[in-house]
């Protein structure tokens, strides 16, 4: 699965919307079906919608774990060896 985003012009103005996607074979075709659409994305960045998902997106993933709390630590490296 994947977030698409999907660009539409209604009015004259552009928008784009944020849509959660899958891919999956049928036959030798690739297909894609949209699971999911968020919504426009200049309003889910300005209401901090999009943040917040993402967080709590992250509480699943162990890389996202690890990652973040060297971040909220404070950790900074100094040096590298090869």
């Amino acid at each position: 699965m994947f977030v698409r985003v999907k660009r539409n012009v209604i009015n004259g103005a552009p928008y784009e919307y944020l849509q959660i996607v899958r891919s999956y074979r049928e036959g030798k075709k690739v297909r894609q079906q949209v699971i999911g659409s968020l919504g426009r994305r200049d309003k889910l960045v300005g209401s901090g919608e999009l943040d917040g998902l993402l967080r709590s997106l992250a509480k699943f993933s162990d890389k996202w774990r690890v990652v973040e709390a060297v971040g909220e630590s404070g950790m900074t490296g100094r040096e590298g060896k090869r």
